[in-house]
């Protein structure tokens, strides 16, 4: 059954030109969306970072890296790269303007640090986005060199946005062949193959265990923290405590991204004794730094040396 007139509004009048205009309304409201999605994670991650003691020029740079890593880490598997580099560009033209509406970016600036820590309901940061990676050098990898290392024909398993998902979860940190496997849905052989591959191409690097031992993670080039001179630090620091401790000690680290996190949020992970211990030789080894401490909680960091720029 016909309507009168709903087709005409549906399909348009070439002479009232109102089936261009209802494009045109169309491509408004994907821009409206997509300045909500990037507004709303950049309040999100104001109310997550503006307790951090820093000074308004440095909560600015770190909010919108924030933002960025936010980006990455909730989109991660649901759009494709071309999508996600189009809202990153979209970040460098939106934030100038609407970040100084906020609190945070008032020419005031925030609140005192130590009373917004105390005001906030849980250790925020947990809560906070991690920036692991240095997303651009790895998304310009996998475009890039990734290519020619997966399969060409569409629909397979193993592709660059699923590659991409899964690096970004593992957050720098190593994973097993089973982990791999998991993921992309492949058999062991096929898995080894393409982590072979990888290895050679310079993206992933070897824990040199054997058999059940045996873990990847990404090369260090594509981590924020460094790695290479935190992993060694970590094992000396830790020495005389079960080996496999250190590198889950390593991973939380790198996982961190640099960024503060409270000495509580490892209490979920160790009994509170054996967290004081590991806290107490990294600082003294100098791999940790205290930021502040708001009663009995302690705010940390990875000693400044230990990340790239």
């Amino acid at each position: 059954m016909s309507v009168p007139g709903l087709a005409a509004a549906m399909v348009g009048n070439r002479k009232t030109g109102v089936w261009q205009k209802d494009q045109k309304d169309l491509g408004t409201q994907e821009e409206k969306l997509d300045r909500a999605l990037v507004t709303g994670l950049m309040l999100e991650v104001i109310l997550e970072s503006s307790s951090l003691p820093v000074d308004p020029q440095t909560l600015r740079r770190l909010v919108k890296t924030r933002l960025k890593d936010s980006l990455a880490v909730n989109l991660a598997g649901r759009i494709t790269l071309d999508r996600f580099r189009h809202l990153l560009g979209k970040v460098d033209i939106w934030f100038p303007l609407y970040y100084p509406l906020t609190t945070a970016g008032s020419p005031d600036g925030p609140a005192p640090a130590a009373a917004q820590v105390q005001a906030a309901p849980a250790p925020v940061a947990a809560a906070l986005t991690r920036r692991a990676l240095r997303v651009d050098r790895l998304r310009a990898w996998i475009e890039e060199e990734g290519r020619d290392l997966l399969p060409h024909r569409p629909h397979r398993k193993l592709n660059q946005d699923r590659l991409w998902e899964f690096l970004a979860r593992t957050q720098g940190g190593w994973f097993r062949l089973i982990d791999f496997t998991r993921h992309f849905g492949v058999d062991r052989k096929t898995a080894w193959e393409y982590l072979h591959k990888f290895l050679h191409a310079g993206l992933l690097r070897h824990n040199r265990g054997r058999s059940a031992a045996v873990r990847y993670a990404l090369e260090t080039r594509f981590v924020v923290v460094r790695a290479d001179v935190l992993e060694p630090g970590v094992e000396a620091a830790l020495s005389g405590l079960p080996p496999g401790l250190a590198g889950e000690v390593c991973g939380w680290l790198i996982a961190t991204g640099g960024e503060a996190f409270w000495e509580k949020e490892w209490h979920g992970r160790l009994e509170p004794p054996r967290c004081r211990q590991f806290i107490t030789r990294l600082l003294s080894a100098g791999l940790l730094e205290e930021v502040c401490q708001v009663g009995n909680s302690r705010m940390l960091q990875i000693a400044p040396r230990l990340l790239r720029e």
